[in-house]
């Protein structure tokens, strides 16, 4: 039986919106694990036939290796949600040694008989409210024999008491999940689940959810949860714990309902590590039943679209992601090694492609610019993981950076677009603000440049490159006391040769140039590969306002050679035209601010007002470049 896609399978009470993903019983709606849905729908469309154990997992899980206990925990789970036991198989019958057949009649409805609560998630109730708090055991044990859940079912099949209140839910907060696992080791794969969590919660666009760093710094201040609800205006805390011991994951979260200080529900997940992605989804959706959410069909395509994902290949994932965020040559290389093995292990793991594909820009971008390989590389990887998750937010973002290089042409518009896609999948994901930023910064729109990386480090305080974002606005908004004293915050570790190349400039902008050369010479020692040439162009300034013509081209002529191609060449460009400016030659120096502004930099309002540039104020070329800039820059207000 092949019923069409818009059509609900009926049979007994239930009815199975196969558009939606949805199981319903009446006006109440049973929230089931991706697989577990998988399982009930190829189960129900068989026609009645003996559907083998070897067929179903191949079905089920076509490109992995799963045994075939999975497959019976999941038919348990199934046969419970349906209240079912394995004696009384009025719906699903086991065939022994060969596999499992559906006997219930099934009929399939045609669109106009569906019922309209099938459609909007806040008419349904959920089953399995649980008022009290769920029993868990700090045992190091696998897996517990005292269950009070099914293994895989979000809620027990009892529906949310409709006496009780419905609770106004508009912001809520995950405190960082504790590591129970009595292993330091684990601490990041907690901070992991943690942020994926918020994640998954950020996707309910009704809720305003809170970075878990916000959470940090009010537990380091000894706060009590009555000072959140006050303070923050947060309606809704979620704590708990992760326990791992080896691929077995147990996630625990409690929610609390702030302003009485009352606990809401309880619950426990326990799970291979391989449904670590699908268990992050469940808690997610189950918090939007319980604040009745109103999800839009994409949303609920996005909470019922988790993949399982290989053990191996997920711890690869993480070690990948740690050694990313460093964003240096050798832990670049790093990251790249760990995303490619996760990818060989995992083919279907959409989460390591956009990453991987993010270390693939990196070094297109940075570090190997004239190895064109990398641009394909990053092209295949971002859109397979569009193909598996087409609501991936990290995907969204991956596509907007490969976007925005030399070899793109820097199209700023449609990177935007990307980003903005991004966020609106995910609002909390703090990298896509800092790419907004970052274009918003270059093409001179700095108050928004300024509101985009402020927020990206409200919900991240650890990315640095967001911290360094507001710097550099500030820098090219001649505000440069203000820029030092954000550079001064950054750690001295991260990114040193970026950090000390902007601490340069803005010492050179302050006057303090015998500071700034001594930098300069330094970072050249350390760092004599000088990818973009931001060093040796810098250089040239320098000989040029100190009235050495002959060094300055010199350098000129060098930084050319070292730097073009890189992604940040349009930097090494402007100092180049600043050099020509102070040298009084405003031909060559209005031919490299033309440049900059064609390679990724036209930023108007810093070329109309950076005093490094007075000389060419009267130049005849000067005044039509920044005309035609003036209404390019102008054009670019539609944006916002």
């Amino acid at each position: 039986m092949q019923p069409d896609p818009l059509e609900v399978l009926e049979f007994g009470p239930y009815r199975i919106d196969r558009e939606q993903r949805l199981l319903t019983k009446g006006s109440s709606i049973t929230p089931l694990a991706p697989k577990v849905f998988d399982l009930l729908l190829v189960l129900a469309e068989s026609g009645g036939r003996t559907l083998t154990k070897e067929s179903l997992l191949k079905t089920l899980w076509p490109d992995s290796f799963v045994e075939e206990g999975s497959l019976t925990r999941n038919i348990s789970t199934l046969r419970k949600v349906l209240g079912e036991s394995p004696e009384d198989q009025k719906y699903i019958t086991t065939v022994p040694k060969r596999g499992y057949r559906f006997v219930a009649q099934v009929r399939a409805l045609p669109v106009a008989n569906q019922l309209a609560t099938g459609a909007d998630i806040s008419t349904l109730t959920v089953s399995g409210g649980n008022q009290g708090k769920i029993q868990t055991s700090s045992d190091s044990q696998f897996p517990l024999v005292q269950q009070q859940r099914p293994d895989v079912v979000w809620w027990e099949d009892s529906k949310i008491d409709s006496s009780l209140p419905i609770l106004s839910i508009a912001s809520i907060a995950v405190k960082p999940l504790e590591n129970t696992s009595g292993d330091a080791s684990h601490d990041y794969f907690a901070e992991m689940i943690t942020e994926a969590l918020i994640s998954e919660l950020a996707r309910i666009h009704k809720l305003k959810v809170f970075p878990s760093s916000v959470m940090l710094r009010h537990w380091s201040a000894g706060k009590a949860l009555s000072n959140l609800a006050g303070e923050l205006h947060l309606d809704m805390l979620i704590a708990g714990s992760v326990m791992r011991l080896s691929n077995q994951v147990r996630i625990t979260v409690t929610a609390i309902h702030l302003p009485t200080q009352s606990e809401m529900w309880s619950q426990s997940y326990d799970r291979d590590l391989s449904e670590i992605l699908a268990v992050q989804r469940e808690v997610a959706f189950t918090i939007a039943a319980q604040v009745r959410a109103d999800l839009t069909p994409d949303q609920r395509m996005q909470f019922s679209s988790a993949r399982m994902v290989k053990p191996e290949a997920y711890d690869c994932y993480l070690r990948g992601r740690f050694y990313a965020q460093h964003q240096n040559k050798e832990d670049n290389e790093t990251a790249m090694l760990a995303l490619e093995r996760a990818i060989a292990i995992d083919p279907t793991f959409a989460l390591a492609y956009a990453e991987l594909a993010q270390t693939y820009i990196w070094k297109l971008f940075l570090f190997a610019p004239h190895e064109k390989q990398w641009e394909e590389k990053a092209f295949v990887a971002v859109e397979k993981a569009l193909s598996l998750d087409p609501y991936l937010a990290v995907a969204h973002l991956a596509r907007g950076r490969l976007l925005w290089t030399p070899a793109n042409h820097f199209p700023h518009e449609r990177a935007i677009r990307e980003y903005r896609r991004a966020l609106a999948i995910n609002p909390s994901l703090d990298e896509a603000r800092n790419q907004l930023a970052l274009i918003y910064c270059h093409i001179g729109y700095f108050e928004e440049a300024l509101r985009e990386s402020q927020e990206a480090e409200f919900t991240n305080p650890n990315n640095n490159l967001a911290i360094y974002r507001r710097a550099q606005t500030f820098v090219f908004q001649g505000k440069h006391e203000q820029a030092l004293a954000v550079l001064q915050t950054i750690p001295r570790d991260v990114n040193p040769s970026l950090i000390g190349y902007q601490t340069a400039w803005v010492l050179f902008n302050l006057g303090r140039s015998e500071e700034a050369s001594a930098m300069i010479d330094q970072l050249l020692g350390d760092y004599p590969e000088d990818d973009g040439a931001l060093f040796i162009s810098m250089q040239a300034v320098l000989a040029a306002s100190a009235g050495e013509e002959r060094k300055a081209h010199e350098r000129i002529e060098l930084a050319i050679q070292t730097g073009k191609g890189f992604g940040h060449f349009h930097h090494a460009a402007y100092h180049i035209a600043i050099a020509f400016a102070l040298m009084n030659n405003a031909e060559k120096a209005v031919e490299w601010l033309e440049f900059a502004a064609m390679d990724g930099f036209p930023c108007y309002p810093l070329f109309q007002n950076d005093r490094n540039l007075d000389n060419l104020r009267q130049s005849v070329r000067y005044i039509n470049f920044m005309a035609k800039l003036n209404r390019q820059w102008t054009g670019y207000q539609e944006m916002f």
